[in-house]
């Protein structure tokens, strides 16, 4: 039975890496295409080239690995329910004599109330340039930004609501800000835990910050920012990423990505989401550790401060945040 269960261990190892390899092709595909897209609207395209043949053809192709995709998964599935019943028969005895020792001789610490997530924030042009530039929306006043959520990771409604709280809460809340500007001083601030909130408090900028957003479930890669919830692991040990299309001075689009969305807690996915939306926005990442808009973010703290709304009014004043933006009270 053990040489049974290590070759279905085998099986599902293979399959696992099969299906990481089709959902980063399904990702590149889609991204490819939106590219495309993005292209053909903005007629940035070379004379005599028509890139509608090519998209579907892409479009074939992207239906042709969701139909693997969910073959695999089926597959594991299957695999993985008759192993880990067989798995449980035998290690149950162990189990059981294993927390018997530790609970007679060891005290069980609770778990750690805080994490520390990387994340990574890339801008591009439209040639797939990389580019070290931060630019913001320059859309007309009062046009609302359409942010599609692409659950792929198949997580719950709770944590869709969580996200789409993430962007439209005005919602406010009063906390210690000493970490936030390095002091032994102990000083209470007003934190937004939504977007909305913190930009309903901007007026009179050069370029209209975007205050108004349609959240919209599709599959097809529409809207203006694009969040993408995906099961697999980041190569690099990221969590978030966020890359913005830009064209000149100005945001054409914006993909966010969100891995292991399946295994976040609801405060780490909230956190993750509220980082990267700041970087769709056009904010860049700060030195200072305590703040929302580091690389590294604590999710016991990670809500928008009065320091990234003036870096924000910063920018849609056509002025760049310098990267220790937030470093002082």
């Amino acid at each position: 039975m053990t040489q049974r269960m290590s070759d279905k261990e085998y099986s599902i190892k293979q399959l696992r890496i099969q299906l990481e390899h089709l959902t980063n092709d399904l990702n590149k595909t889609t991204e490819h295409i939106q590219l495309l897209e993005i292209q053909e609207e903005s007629k940035f395209i070379p004379q005599d080239y028509e890139p509608e043949q090519e998209i579907s053809e892409l479009l074939k192709r992207q239906n042709s690995i969701s139909h693997e995709i969910i073959t695999v998964k089926k597959k594991i599935q299957r695999l993985s329910a008759k192993t880990i019943l067989k798995a449980e028969l035998i290690i149950l005895p162990v189990l059981i004599i294993l927390l018997f020792f530790v609970a007679t001789n060891y005290t069980l610490q609770p778990p750690e109330q805080s994490s520390i997530i990387k994340t990574r924030y890339l801008t591009e042009n439209l040639q797939g340039g990389i580019l070290d530039d931060y630019k913001h929306w320059n859309i007309i006043s009062n046009t609302p930004l359409v942010v599609n959520i692409e659950n792929n990771a198949q997580i719950s409604d709770k944590k869709i609501q969580d996200i789409e709280y993430v962007i439209t809460s005005t919602d406010t809340i009063t906390e210690d800000s000493s970490l936030l500007y390095h002091s032994d001083a102990v000083s209470k601030s007003q934190f937004f835990k939504g977007w909305q909130g913190a930009i309903d408090t901007i007026f009179d900028t050069k370029y209209y910050v975007p205050g108004k957003f349609n959240v919209i479930q599709s599959s097809n890669g529409e809207g203006d920012i694009v969040i993408t919830l995906s099961t697999i692991n980041d190569a690099d040990g990221y969590f978030g990423t966020t890359r913005t299309i830009l064209d000149g001075n100005q945001i054409l689009k914006a993909f966010i990505t969100i891995y292991n969305a399946d295994k976040l807690t609801d405060n780490q996915i909230e956190s993750i989401v509220r980082h990267e939306f700041g970087h769709a926005l056009g904010l860049p990442h700060t030195n200072n550790s305590g703040d929302l808009m580091h690389e590294t973010i604590m999710t016991n703290h990670s809500y928008i401060s009065e320091c990234d709304i003036n870096s924000l009014k910063k920018l849609y004043n056509d002025e760049k945040p310098s990267d220790d933006f937030c470093n002082s009270g």
